[in-house]
């Protein structure tokens, strides 16, 4: 699918939304009840597109299914993502004794491929996953002290530990793109601290590894700013990129080539989760008018929206995100 082409099939606004675990609450459904049971998942999904329509089908974010397949310590919830509480690569010898995952053998993969399948067989729109990417899982692996200090001092073990990672992402990627996964977003939240120059040596080439080998929609996330960052992400080999709520969309897509895609960004903190419902159409306006001149926009959050974020203000962003262009230019007015 060429996304561009896609996001200018319809004379109308588009949207992708980083729905996070807002589906249990419609459902009552507990988080890992969803993530083991795919006819769940599809439930869950089917409920947002109800109350939240979107152009992506955004499945429950399962970003930490490969800390949990690779035995990380994991604190889980019923209404949250699981979080690591440890980090079992200390060195080289822990990191030999870890195998990539063999998605079609361990059971929250394969679980995650029967629900893809499932997804992806009752909605005709774009299946969109996010992964972490190999930096980002890398410090969960061996925790952020300890990557940060092998880039000062310890080099090997850094650069043998990326290339683990990047082969679990890449490994993974394939088996969901065969799935029926259309569009798969890597983010890199643990990269913001790094400078240009190391977020190319250790970043770009991670990532690139693994554009460059699968076949679809390739999209990368980064939180925070991001600003002396955006030329090193534009290395990848990307279909779109996905910024922080603190990035003015307004001057980033300036630097943006116009066949790469923006994506952002609605504030999911303080205007989504705790703002009004006529904030949230404010705030909506205001970017999608900010961007009305481009065609490679998707008006979408600045990241994954708080679990409690009320359903109406999510409704109201994808009310106005999808108004068509008519009667976008009448509610500005």
């Amino acid at each position: 699918m060429d996304l561009l082409r896609y996001i200018n099939s319809e004379d109308r606004g588009y949207f992708n939304a980083f729905m996070g675990t807002n589906g249990l609450k419609l459902c009552n459904y507990t988080i890992y009840e969803v993530y083991n049971d795919p006819k769940k998942q599809l439930e869950v999904a089917q409920k947002l597109q109800e109350v939240c329509p979107a152009d992506f089908v955004y499945a429950m974010d399962d970003g930490n299914v490969f800390c949990e397949v690779l035995g990380v310590p994991l604190m889980k919830k019923d209404d949250d993502f699981p979080m690591v509480t440890d980090h079992p690569v200390k060195n080289i010898e822990d990191l030999k004794a870890m195998k990539v995952p063999n998605p079609y053998e361990e059971k929250r993969m394969k679980t995650n491929l029967e629900t893809m399948k499932l997804l992806s067989d009752n909605f005709d729109k774009p299946l969109k996953v996010s992964l972490q990417g190999p930096f980002t899982l890398a410090t969960q692996l061996a925790g952020f002290a300890n990557v940060a200090k092998s880039i000062i001092k310890n080099k090997e073990f850094l650069n043998e530990l990326l290339k683990f990672t990047r082969e679990v992402v890449l490994v993974y990627a394939k088996a969901l793109i065969e799935a029926g996964v259309d569009y798969i977003s890597i983010a890199e939240p643990s990269s913001v601290i790094l400078s240009g120059e190391r977020f190319d040596t250790y970043v770009v080439e991670g990532l690139n590894y693994i554009y460059n080998n699968i076949n679809c929609i390739k999209g990368l996330h980064i939180c925070g700013d991001t600003t002396n960052l955006l030329d090193s992400m534009l290395k990848c080999n990307l279909d779109s990129i996905s910024l922080d709520q603190i990035m003015d969309l307004s001057k980033v897509i300036e630097r943006i080539p116009e066949n790469i895609v923006l994506l952002g960004n609605i504030d999911p903190i303080n205007i989504l989760g705790k703002g009004t419902v006529e904030e949230v159409e404010k705030e909506t306006i205001r970017i999608r008018k900010s961007m009305k001149d481009h065609k490679n926009f998707i008006l979408a959050f600045g990241c994954t929206c708080l679990n409690d974020t009320p359903i109406e203000n999510l409704a109201k962003a994808s009310e106005i995100a999808r108004l068509s262009k008519e009667e976008f230019n009448k509610k500005q007015a």
